[in-house]
């Protein structure tokens, strides 16, 4: 009976993780949208330290 029990758990967890891999491709790491432009930052420590920068 425990046998029974034992090989239940791994086929219900050996399915849900062949779900979850098979769903996994679907995912995108990351930010996907691009900033609107310039962004101005004020540095606060390096040899930059005190000035404003503008990224782009």
């Amino acid at each position: 009976m425990k046998v029974r029990i034992a090989a239940s758990l791994v086929m219900a967890a050996g399915v849900s993780l062949a779900l979850s891999a098979s769903r996994a491709g679907d995912l995108k790491s990351g930010n996907t949208d691009r900033i609107g432009g310039s962004f101005t930052v004020k540095a606060i420590t390096g040899g930059q330290k005190g000035k404003s920068l503008c990224y782009v």
